[in-house]
C-alpha cells in the first residue's frame, strides 16, 4: 500500500521556529492572513508552558514547480527561496505557526508589536505588561535569543542570591521557561502527494476557521499580481445589472473558460498552470467571449437565470476566443444548438466534466477548420 501520510514526532518547538527562519517552510498565498490577536498569541504560549496540546500542523511536501504558491512576507523576514529541492507549504496550523514565530522573535506584523508579549517568572506565565511600571515582565523573545536569555538569567540569578529567595527563585523558573518551550514536542503530519488532482482533493477538505479552501482559492493565488485580481475582475463582471438579468456567473466558468483557452484543457492540473502574465494577457478575449456565449443564448430564447448551464458557457465561449468573432457564423448556429439541446437532456455534464469539456472543445475546433477548409 502507498502511504500518502507521514507523522513526524521527533521536531521541538524550536527546530519549527528554525525551520521557518530558514525559509525551510513556506507560507501559501491562498492560506488566510495572519489574523490573531496579542492576547490569543499569549494563551498559546501559556498553553505550551503550561504543557498542554496545541495541535498537529500539517505540511505538504512540495516539488519546485509549485513555486508560484509562495507567499513572499517581507516582514517576517524569511528567505524566499534556498537550495531545496522542494518546498514545505504549511496546510494547517498557519496561525499557531506565526504566532509562535513573531511572539519569539519579537517581529512587528501588520502593525502590531509582538515584541512586547513578556514572560513573569515570578508570576509564572506570559502576560502582556498593562503599563510600564509592571515589574519582572521580560519580552519572550529573550528566550530564544542565546546572549539575551544569558543576561537575563544572570541578572535573576544575582538578583535570588542577593534576596537569598528559597522557593520560587525567578532564575530557576526562568530556565524552566527556556527549556519548556525548546524542548516541546510539535506532532507534524506531511503528505509527499505528487498527483495534483490527490492535492487539490486535500486543499478542498481542510477547514480553516470555517471555511473551506477550493481550487477557486488556489486560482486566485496563483494568478493574482498587483496588476490583475482574477476575484475581482469576476465581481466586476458580474455586475448588479447582470446578474438580475441573467443571474451570476460563477467562478467555475471563469476558471474553466479561461484553463481552456489557455492550454485546450481545462483539468484541475491545468487550472494551477495559469500565471498571473498569462491569465493578465487573456483576460480581455475570454471576458468578451463569454459577453458573446450570453448574447447566443440569448438569441436561443433562453432567458431568466443561466447559471444551470455553467458547464456549457465554456465551450460556447471556446468558440468564440478560438474564433476571434463576437457571432457564432451562420452554417454553425444549428450545429452548436443541437450540440446544446442534446448536451442539457442527456444531463451529458453529470459527471466526468473535465473528460466531457476537451471533448467538445476538440469538436469545436474541427468545426471551425471545417470552416476554414
Amino acid at each position: 500500500m502507498n502511504k500518502k501520510l507521514e507523522i513526524v514526532n521527533n521536531w521541538t518547538l524550536q527546530k519549527l521556529i528554525t525551520e521557518l527562519e530558514a525559509g525551510h517552510i513556506k507560507i501559501p498565498k491562498f492560506q488566510r492572513d495572519y489574523i490573531w490577536e496579542k492576547n490569543k498569541v499569549v494563551m498559546l504560549l501559556n498553553s505550551i508552558y503550561n504543557q498542554y496540546p496545541i495541535g498537529s500542523l500539517f505540511f505538504w511536501i512540495a516539488p519546485l514547480e509549485f513555486a508560484g504558491f509562495i507567499r513572499e512576507d517581507e516582514e517576517l523576514g524569511i528567505p524566499s527561496m534556498g537550495n531545496d529541492e522542494h518546498f514545505q507549504f504549511i496546510l494547517d496550523g498557519q496561525q499557531r505557526l506565526i504566532s509562535l514565530f513573531v511572539s519569539l522573535r519579537g517581529k512587528i506584523l501588520n502593525n502590531v508589536d509582538y515584541s512586547t508579549i513578556c514572560f513573569n517568572p515570578l508570576r509564572k506565565e506570559f502576560r502582556i505588561p498593562r503599563n510600564m511600571r509592571e515589574k519582572n515582565n521580560i519580552p519572550a523573545w529573550k528566550l530564544f535569543n542565546e546572549k539575551s536569555y544569558k543576561e537575563v538569567y544572570n541578572e535573576l540569578l544575582t538578583n535570588d542570591n542577593t534576596f537569598h529567595k528559597k522557593n520560587n527563585r525567578m532564575s530557576d523558573n526562568w530556565k524552566e521557561c527556556r527549556e519548556i518551550l525548546t524542548e516541546y514536542p510539535i506532532s507534524i503530519i506531511k503528505t509527499g502527494i505528487l498527483d495534483i488532482e490527490d492535492i487539490v482533493e486535500i486543499f478542498e477538505r481542510i477547514n480553516q476557521g470555517g471555511k473551506h479552501l477550493t481550487i477557486f482559492d488556489l486560482i486566485h493565488a496563483t494568478t493574482w499580481s498587483e496588476e490583475f485580481d482574477l476575484k475581482t475582475n469576476i465581481a466586476d463582471f458580474n455586475s448588479p445589472e447582470r446578474v438580475k438579468k441573467h443571474g451570476a456567473i460563477t467562478n467555475k466558468v471563469f476558471t474553466n473558460s479561461l484553463t481552456l483557452n489557455a492550454f485546450d484543457d481545462a483539468r484541475n492540473m491545468y487550472q494551477l498552470k495559469l500565471t498571473p502574465e498569462l491569465t493578465n494577457n487573456i483576460w480581455p478575449k475570454t471576458k468578451q467571449a463569454i459577453l458573446s456565449s450570453i448574447d447566443f443564448l440569448k438569441h436561443m430564447r433562453i432567458t431568466g437565470d443561466i447559471t444551470a448551464y455553467h458547464n456549457m458557457i465554456p465551450i460556447i465561449q471556446y468558440y468564440f476566443f478560438k474564433s476571434g468573432l463576437k457571432e457564432i457564423e451562420e452554417e454553425h448556429i444549428k450545429q452548436i444548438e443541437k450540440w446544446f439541446w442534446d448536451a442539457k437532456f442527456s444531463k451529458r455534464y453529470a459527471s466526468s466534466v473535465y473528460t466531457r469539456i476537451k471533448e467538445d472543445a476538440h469538436w469545436i475546433i474541427s468545426l471551425l477548420n471545417n470552416n476554414e477548409e
